[in-house]
């Protein structure tokens, strides 16, 4: 996939669209802050779209299209879609129908094990999860896509974000957990950092559970997250909660003396909370 952002355009202009891989493999171009493409090069790429399908999938993230209208425009024609907000990191359905209906623009369908395993090797990244789905399309035989079409043609770990690897490690789900994990160290994510948005999630679980106004104690929790965390808390015994608590600690305190490598610590930890009980 070529991932490039518009300030990136301003000088080389579009990249190909037209020339399919050498080893027929989909292509796929994610321009990122759309918004933001020069007028020259916004009217260019609607001019390439009305000369007919290009053999790359093209995926424009912007924060609106007041400013592409044109180019907006182009893309309806043209038979794409337009979407003007990915959903939230926690709407787990809606992601799931964002991958089913790209399966169903490319002509195919596909069970809940191959939009399971798509979203596990794309994460939630909207252009990753098109290139995905275009590979498995373009690889599968006639009929219904599964997961192991998905997994014998995607390779890698998505990310979807430290915090779905503390609803895994809350819901007791420890190879889910521990998946997800390295899905979001192998993209970078500091592992510090990883580890602060699991005890993030507990001060949560246990502020709701507690009945406090999060925003009292400097969190920010909406309607929807409100409603997930009363449900993870259940999924705690006595005692479990705090438990969790002393992992993290003891892991914080862990990769601060450095003896160990960091991901092997936080990879530790989640695993240990995740299998309390067990």
């Amino acid at each position: 996939m070529v991932d490039l952002r518009a300030a990136d355009l301003r000088e080389g202009g579009l990249p190909d669209l037209r020339t399919g891989s050498l080893f027929g493999a989909p292509r796929a171009v994610l321009i990122r802050d759309a918004q933001e493409l020069a007028a020259p090069l916004s009217a260019a790429l609607a001019a390439e779209l009305d000369l007919g399908p290009t053999e790359a999938t093209v995926i424009l993230m912007a924060t609106g299209t007041a400013r592409i209208q044109k180019l907006a425009r182009a893309i309806a024609d043209a038979g794409g879609r337009v979407d003007v907000q990915p959903p939230k990191d926690w709407e787990d359905r809606r992601w799931s129908q964002l991958v089913v209906e790209e399966f169903r623009r490319s002509g195919r369908s596909a069970d809940d094990g191959a939009v399971a395993a798509v979203l596990g090797h794309a994460g939630l990244d909207v252009g990753a999860i098109a290139e995905k789905v275009a590979q498995a399309a373009a690889s599968t035989p006639e009929g219904t896509i599964r997961a192991e079409h998905v997994d014998a043609v995607v390779v890698g770990h998505g990310n979807r974000g430290s915090f779905a690897v503390a609803d895994a490690m809350c819901e007791g789900q420890p190879a889910e957990a521990l998946e997800l994990l390295r899905g979001a160290l192998e993209h970078g994510d500091d592992p510090v950092m990883v580890l602060g948005a699991l005890v993030y999630r507990l001060r949560s679980i246990v502020a709701v559970a507690g009945g406090l106004d999060p925003k009292s104690v400097g969190l920010n929790v909406s309607p929807g997250q409100f409603r997930r965390l009363h449900a993870l808390r259940r999924t705690f015994g006595p005692g479990a909660l705090t438990a969790a608590y002393q992992t993290l600690a003891e892991a914080d305190v862990q990769i601060k003396g450095g003896e160990l490598p960091a991901a092997l610590i936080v990879e530790r930890a989640v695993v240990a909370v995740a299998s309390r009980g067990r």
